[in-house]
């Protein structure tokens, strides 16, 4: 997956997508957040970053959130999951959400379910501006490195030290 946040548009097809993915329940599993509600309108793409050690999987007492062979961090297993929440509070992201009706949390697993066969995951699919896009890993690190390149151009210092230090390299994230 690679990200570019500042080209979404707000247009929030990724939700809807997601609400239609196979496993989904009719939930949306990612966001799409306001960069500044008060200053304007510019919205983000927000789904699971995929953690390379996932707070949410490490503060799961009853080991039900899983991460598969890809490092795809999968939603917690109903069977194994047992209502306690932590997921939702040790992730920086705040991504897992917790169905209090089902009691049970949700989150963004990239439909594994698709992904898994290199189809794109929905919201990746119908993403018009291409703020989420599923590509492979040498199209995303060429696109990294133009990145890099664009920042050290316009005076932009990559920052150390936050919570995106948290994302794996197969995952590209940029943001302004």
């Amino acid at each position: 997956m690679y990200l570019e946040f500042e080209r979404c548009i707000g247009c929030r097809a990724c939700q809807a997508a997601c609400r239609e993915c196979g496993d989904h329940d009719a939930k949306e599993r990612n966001y799409v957040e306001y960069v500044d509600f008060t200053e304007n309108r510019q919205t983000y793409p927000m789904l699971c970053m995929q953690c390379k050690d996932p707070a949410c999987a490490r503060v799961c007492p009853a080991n039900a959130i899983q991460i598969t062979e890809e490092g795809v961090v999968l939603s917690a297993m109903e069977e194994k999951c047992i209502g306690c929440r932590n997921c939702t509070f040790g992730c920086p992201f705040g991504i897992p959400k917790f169905d209090f009706e089902e009691n049970k949390m949700y989150k963004c697993d990239m439909c594994y379910d698709r992904s898994k066969y290199d189809i794109a995951p929905m919201c990746a699919s119908v993403c018009p501006s291409e703020a989420i896009r599923f590509i492979d890993f040498d199209e995303m690190q060429q696109l990294r490195r133009k990145r890099s390149q664009m920042n050290l151009v316009e005076g932009k210092k990559p920052q150390e030290g936050n919570k995106w230090d948290y994302v794996p390299e197969f995952f590209g994230v940029y943001t302004d």
